[in-house]
């Protein structure tokens, strides 16, 4: 890949944390709990993983071989040189035309599952676009060459008549003049500056599409039952261990049961998977066969939801800037495929509680494929 000119933009962004602004904005509690296997940890990270996987893909020279791909993108173009182009540069794997384009993401699917995973956290993503020339097959266009996380208790949007006019990152006071003079250095040893301002079309913003909130703060109620029964369980170990440890919250322990503690702490997490349209689980909580369709139902066309959020953010922030920094007539479209629509899933549901599909045919055609 040929660069024109590697730093078109003087301005740098930066994802060095502010702990001041972390912890006012509540982000830096969100975090914890996200990374807490007793908290959020499981309902984030399945959500992340599942919105586009890694499948099995037969190997069509080797039979009974596959590999593990996540190829569900490709392009809508009227130029069909433009498509193959685009192609090769945003969605091949293994392209020679770019170089760590999606930061810590392999590819386009973990990169936009990176960008849900702090959607699903704190409720918004930003990551800083560096646009450049590049020429792929001696054809050159200005595209994307790479995107920079950006803190997002660091980040400001400002608007005008509606509609955002810049992006502004902006480090405390607190933060950057009494932390380690090191603290705020870029890899090139300079001072990061405290405020740098970017234009739209140089930040990929995106922002929970589903509720105000964030998954993760819309639960953060229920997580003092899940904790109270997690503590519970260490001190009723603890009293059987020793009958004559008679400190207060052990000996509380000897007048509950198990199974009590065990249902409110199953209702406290239903409530917080149904926060994140993810799939019930407990050991007390009986349901119907039917309600258990239902929520799988339910859950995959949240995913549904979250990838055409994404793929449309995509189009819009950065394929529309494509077309405009290379004077192209229409705007190529990012588009993805391999998934059951949520038309699919209705009809599906319909017909199994019409009768007409088993419940065991409805995993097979439906639920296994979605």
């Amino acid at each position: 890949m040929k660069r024109k000119n590697k730093n078109i933009f003087d301005k740098k962004g930066s994802s060095v944390d502010d702990p001041f602004l972390s912890y006012i904005k509540g982000y830096s509690k969100l975090e914890t709990v996200s990374h807490d296997s007793m908290s959020l940890f499981n309902e984030t990270m399945f959500v992340r993983g599942a919105l586009f996987p890694l499948r099995d893909v037969p190997v069509s020279d080797r039979p009974g071989y596959v590999t593990h791909e996540r190829n569900y993108f490709s392009f809508e173009c009227e130029n069909p040189e433009i498509k193959i182009d685009l192609e090769n540069y945003f969605v091949s794997k293994h392209s020679q035309y770019r170089d760590h384009l999606y930061s810590n993401g392999d590819d386009i699917g973990g990169f936009l599952e990176m960008i849900a995973y702090q959607l699903i956290v704190t409720g918004v993503s930003f990551y800083r676009t560096h646009w450049d020339e590049v020429d792929i097959e001696n054809n050159k266009y200005v595209l994307p060459v790479d995107f920079d996380y950006l803190r997002d208790s660091t980040m400001e949007i400002k608007k005008r008549n509606g509609h955002i006019f810049e992006y502004l990152q902006k480090y405390s006071i607190i933060t950057y003049f009494f932390t380690d003079k090191n603290y705020f250095k870029g890899y090139d040893d300079k001072k990061i500056p405290r405020k740098v301002r970017f234009l739209p079309e140089e930040v990929f913003y995106c922002k929970y599409p589903l509720s105000n909130e964030s998954p993760a703060k819309d639960s953060l109620k229920y997580l003092k039952q899940t904790k109270k029964f997690w503590k519970f369980g260490l001190d009723k170990a603890r009293g059987g261990a020793d009958p004559n440890d008679h400190m207060l919250s052990v000996e509380k322990t000897r007048y509950l049961t198990y199974a009590d503690e065990n249902r409110k702490y199953d209702l406290a997490k239903s409530k917080i998977r149904t926060i994140f349209h993810y799939l019930t689980e407990g050991n007390n909580l009986k349901m119907t066969q039917y309600y258990d369709v239902y929520r799988v139902i339910r859950y995959k066309k949240f995913l549904n939801t979250m990838r055409s959020y994404l793929v449309h953010a995509f189009n819009k922030q950065i394929m529309e800037v494509v077309a405009k920094k290379n004077s192209l007539d229409a705007v190529p479209k990012l588009k993805y495929d391999g998934f059951l629509t949520n038309k699919e899933l209705d009809a599906a549901f319909d017909a199994y509680k019409n009768g007409e599909l088993s419940f065991d045919n409805l995993i097979e055609t439906t639920i296994k494929k979605a």
